[in-house]
């Protein structure tokens, strides 16, 4: 029979978190710039016409969704180093046991 182990490479899962939290700054500095280009683009249009109100509209639905996407890399970041952090006190523990 063989034995199960798990193998954590602490190195690789904070190589993760790091991508993790690089990705969420790079999509929400993305997303936000083009944004601000479309504003900066669109300046002449009043408020109340319907064009207007419609770019604005779709815009926040964009914000809303750029915020929740940033929210859950945010979450899986913090699960990943949930999980490292994990790993090391387990291995601390298995290496005190031995020793």
């Amino acid at each position: 029979m063989s034995e199960r182990g798990l193998v954590v490479h602490q190195g690789s899962l904070t190589d993760m978190e790091t991508a993790l939290a690089e990705a969420t700054t790079a999509i929400r500095d993305h997303l936000t710039g083009i944004l601000d280009q479309v504003n900066a683009q669109t300046t002449a249009w009043t408020e109340e016409t319907p064009s207007r109100v419609a770019q604005q509209a779709h815009e926040q639905r964009l914000r809303d969704g750029i915020e929740a996407l940033t929210q859950a890399l945010d979450s899986v970041r913090g699960a990943v180093a949930t999980h490292r952090e994990t790993a090391r006190e387990a291995e601390l523990e298995n290496v005190a046991l031995i020793g």
